[in-house]
């Protein structure tokens, strides 16, 4: 794993995995973002990612490591298992929301692929 370059201010780093460069990432507050190689110019997983972080500074240490990244993981590891879709997930939704937001309602979001609600 190596470090590439930042993205608001947060550490990102490069992950040669098969999922990881499938468009998988993982963020993880006071450490940075980890996505796959090949996803170094994928601003809007990098965005939703950041959104993360957002939660961690708004929800707070204990809430964000005892109830977002839990169940968020644990929706990860079911995505498409009987109908599931992690990207349709509330702390995936919290986190595009956040992100949203953050970045002024960008005109370029993609909806699709990070929804908000």
């Amino acid at each position: 794993m190596t470090q590439a370059k930042s993205f608001e201010g947060i550490r990102v780093f490069l992950l040669d995995r098969k999922k990881f460069n499938q468009g998988s990432a993982i963020s993880i507050p006071g450490i940075g973002i980890i996505i796959g190689k090949s996803q170094t110019r994928n601003n809007q997983l990098l965005m939703h990612e950041f959104g993360h972080i957002l939660q961690y500074r708004e929800k707070g240490f204990f809430f964000f490591w005892f109830k977002i990244a839990p169940s968020s993981l644990y929706s990860a590891y079911r995505n498409h298992k009987k109908g599931h879709l992690h990207k349709n997930y509330w702390t995936e939704i919290s986190a595009n929301n956040l992100s949203y937001n953050y970045f002024k309602n960008t005109a370029d979001w993609d909806f699709k692929n990070f929804p908000i609600k």
